[in-house]
């Protein structure tokens, strides 16, 4: 776990609200996401229901756990659908032990606690940052190939 203190951006901390925090992976930096539980872990901080790469699958776990792999605070991306609280968190805990998948990722899990369409429009920008670093990589091998070098 981590020892710093957690760091919060000023903002709207409601019950079901969809959390982020910014964090490091093998794909450079993404936006890890979470939706703010009513209850409280054992160090008096909210816990976070949240998709985790790190665990494996869906986790209701402290906000130190939501914490550990932070790059930046932790923020409050706001409360996006019309449903009430409890049926925000009853729809996340439906969720607690669904393993973690790239195309089932943490922000599919906050949309669909939200009762929203279930996307990831980071998934989607590193898809296609990937498709243009992989499009440069064969694109120099068809021009050194053309050129005659040696293959790579």
């Amino acid at each position: 776990m981590t020892s710093r203190p957690i760091q919060y951006v000023p903002g709207e901390y409601v019950v079901g609200c969809i959390l982020s925090v910014p964090v490091m992976t093998e794909v450079g930096e993404i936006s890890h996401k979470g939706i703010l539980s009513d209850r409280t872990g054992p160090d008096g901080l909210p816990m976070v229901i949240h998709n985790a790469k790190l665990a494996g699958n869906v986790v209701e776990n402290t906000m130190t756990f939501f914490y550990t792999k932070a790059i930046g605070p932790v923020r409050s991306e706001g409360y996006p659908s019309k449903l009430a609280p409890h049926v925000v968190l009853a729809r996340a805990r439906t969720q607690i032990g669904k393993p973690w998948r790239v195309l089932d990722n943490c922000e599919h899990f906050a949309h669909y606690a939200h009762d929203l369409p279930q996307k990831s429009p980071e998934l989607r920008r590193k898809a296609k940052q990937g498709g243009i670093a992989i499009t440069g990589f064969l694109t120099a091998c068809f021009f050194l190939a053309s050129r005659g070098a040696a293959p790579l």
